[in-house]
């Protein structure tokens, strides 16, 4: 930018420095909220997924002079993904690690806060000052990582830097940059999986983009004959999720049966026996055409429900009798789902079960269906055709991402 000889008189510096900071994605932790700090886990497949999408955001950026990284495995993998990508070597630095929680590295934060509640209390009451035992606290990682700026400043000033980094590093490095005290710290949130963009110049810093999540450009031919139901008991958040998903896989989707016929009037309390068998049929001759009319008219789809909820609705409303046909409607549910590209099954608990007019708020029954889902997937269906969305995976994107990571798209 060409300034007017005043203004450039009293600029301090010209000079620019940019910081592109990309946090690494989600890691394998079982499917439970953990404190990993220094502990080496490796990606989930929603963290490679998150790194593919990183790196085509980063292929439409400048060049970069280097690309830098913590040497924990999580960063390494995407720092390698953005260096070889322009030819470049990788550096690594165990400076850049992510804050050390010591003794709590590997449990999960819902156990320690079961265990160790004055700890876990004393810990988030003073998070820049108290550290987990034999760990660090948020100070201790702000002193590590400005003594490593200082160190690589002389060679970073002026140029274009990509970090493969931790939430907390970028916390910390944000903090000084923008001189923040660090009780501010935990105001910037870089999820998993996301992008910063920092300029720095003598008369101060500029923060050009602020957590952004990478979106992985949509391949049409990606998702031909793409067939994925969601399973689950109501409450799990299966039209939610399903909606998003088709909507970022630009798939139709297909909306419950049921839900359209309670919001219409129907009170299932009041049907028969045998009416209610027949609205079992008629809901899944519906599914079936609403699936084939998709595949026939976008090749693809997302449903609300899968066959082997049909299958498990049987069972929950007691049609095991001879006259029922229990043998045949159940082996034609299953020998359809095993046409899914994949059924996911949502976990249960994850989401409040509320009362809305629609579904029954009775946690005790939705748990009954809900694990009567469960075994049923799991016994009848192949391992490879299952996706079982982790409990700690319950923030919309990241859902869809995982989802998508798992299907390889």
């Amino acid at each position: 930018m060409n300034f007017d000889p005043v203004t450039t008189s009293e600029l301090p510096s010209r000079v620019v420095t940019e910081l592109h900071l990309f946090r690494h994605g989600a890691v394998d932790t079982g499917g439970v909220r953990q404190a990993y700090g220094h502990l080496d886990l490796p990606l989930s497949p929603l963290g490679r997924a998150q790194h593919l999408a990183q790196a085509a955001l980063a292929a439409t950026l400048p060049a970069p002079h280097g690309v830098l990284s913590s040497d924990l495995q999580r960063c390494v993998a995407l720092g390698q993904t953005l260096a070889h990508a322009r030819g470049l070597d990788l550096q690594t630095f165990p400076a850049l690690r992510e804050q050390s929680m010591g003794d709590w590295e590997g449990r999960a934060w819902g156990a320690l806060s079961e265990q160790q509640p004055q700890a876990i209390q004393d810990y988030w009451d003073d998070y820049v000052g108290a550290r987990p035992p034999s760990g660090e606290s948020l100070q201790d990682l702000s002193e590590r990582v400005n003594s490593w700026w200082q160190a690589q400043w002389p060679t970073l000033q002026g140029g274009q830097w990509w970090i493969a980094g931790h939430a907390g590093v970028i916390r910390v490095l944000l903090c000084k940059l923008l001189n923040h005290p660090l009780d501010q710290a935990l105001r910037f949130a870089p999820a998993r999986g996301s992008y910063s963009h920092v300029l720095l110049a003598d008369s101060g810093a500029v923060v050009n983009v602020l957590g952004e999540r990478a979106a992985r450009p949509r391949l049409r031919e990606q998702v031909q004959g793409l067939q994925v139901a969601l399973s689950g008991s109501a409450g799990v958040g299966k039209s939610t999720l399903g909606a998003a998903l088709a909507r970022d896989l630009d798939l139709p989707f297909i909306p419950e049966g049921m839900r359209k016929r309670l919001k219409a009037g129907l009170m299932l309390h009041r049907l028969s026996r045998e009416e209610l068998r027949a609205l079992i049929h008629s809901l899944w001759e519906e599914q079936q055409e609403l699936e084939a009319a998709a595949m026939k008219g976008h090749g693809g789809f997302v449903s609300d429900r899968g066959s082997m909820d049909y299958a498990s609705f049987y069972l929950h409303y007691g049609f095991t009798g001879p006259q029922d046909g229990t043998a045949a409607f159940l082996q034609d549910c299953i020998h359809h789902a095993r046409r899914y590209t994949r059924t996911v099954v949502l976990p249960w608990g994850t989401l409040p079960l509320v009362e809305d007019g629609i579904r029954s708020p009775n946690p005790w029954m939705q748990r009954g269906f809900q694990a009567l889902v469960e075994g049923m997937v799991h016994r009848e269906l192949p391992a490879h055709k299952v996706l079982w969305l982790p409990p700690a995976v319950d923030e919309l994107g990241e859902r869809v991402a995982w989802i998508r990571g798992d299907l390889g798209l």
